[in-house]
């Protein structure tokens, strides 16, 4: 786990490269973004949220994961991650669990996820069988937001997108790269079709091989955050990429994954020591 002192000394070797970025314009980002009040978090408005996933294999585990944090002021969202559950090919075990979870979150959002094999998760799954079980979920919504991999068929994901709405449920649309870090226009251009596709949130987690691809990554949000209004969910995964996860909240980064305990894709903080850094360099008024 990186602590403070260490993150602090990153930030600090950094700033002289982020100074010499083009103006922030962060507040200006923020400002004019798109908001959604989900129970009583507005997402898309500073300060930057935090979200923890719940990693568990077992109902029991899950349960006792929703409940710390349920109870820390750290958090504000919760990512179910029903790829990981030893029973994640039950949806009826499934939906009865993410009922539970989301009655013991009370006020936190609650986010649905199938990280799926090609996406770095647990789950192998064809794209008929994963329209068929989110279809499932969205029939009485356990869940706020839904994780829906942008990659998957076309024609599946935009009827997932509708149905979702329908349900009032909004949509993180996702692509995960654990192998590199594409180009910056890359980068712009998924986040951007997924603001095209009718997605709420836009996410996007990719593999740093140097601390130029870092910066390719924030450089690329920062880019989004002038011409989409939507919420920007953007990480550059590992160690190196660290800085990434507070620095999205100079970026027009709106959201930003921490841990409590075991963390769910390298590079996460703990949530207590995010919170305490985000508020540090918050862009606030």
């Amino acid at each position: 786990m990186m602590t403070i002192k260490k993150l602090a000394m990153q930030l600090y070797l950094s700033s002289a490269v982020i100074a010499a970025m083009p103006a922030f314009g962060a507040e200006v980002a923020q400002s004019n973004a798109q908001h959604y009040m989900v129970k009583n978090v507005n997402i898309g408005d500073l300060p930057v949220k935090t979200i923890v996933p719940i990693t568990a294999k077992t109902a029991e585990q899950a349960i006792a994961q929703a409940k710390v944090i349920a109870s820390n002021p750290d958090v504000d969202l919760a990512e179910f991650r029903i790829d990981l559950l030893e029973f994640s090919a039950d949806t009826k075990k499934v939906i009865a669990l993410g009922q539970q979870l989301n009655q013991i979150l009370k006020d936190k959002p609650l986010i649905a996820t199938i990280r799926t094999h090609n996406e770095g998760g647990k789950m192998t799954v064809s794209d008929q069988d994963y329209e068929k079980i989110y279809r499932e979920y969205l029939k009485k919504p356990f869940m706020q937001l839904l994780d829906i991999e942008m990659f998957r068929d076309a024609g599946s994901v935009a009827k997932l997108i509708k149905l979702a709405h329908d349900k009032k449920v909004l949509v993180i649309m996702s692509n995960h790269d654990f192998a590199k870090t594409p180009e910056q226009e890359d980068i712009e251009n998924r986040l951007l079709k997924q603001d095209q596709m009718g997605a709420d949130i836009l996410k996007i987690a990719v593999m740093p091989k140097s601390k130029q691809d870092v910066f390719t990554l924030m450089n690329a949000t920062f880019a989004v955050s002038q011409k989409s209004q939507k919420p920007l969910l953007t990480m550059s995964m590992g160690q190196l990429g660290t800085i990434s996860r507070v620095a999205t909240a100079n970026m027009g980064g709106s959201l930003s994954f921490g841990m409590i305990g075991e963390a769910s894709a390298p590079g996460q903080i703990d949530v207590t020591q995010l919170k305490q850094l985000l508020k540090t360099v918050q862009p606030t008024p």
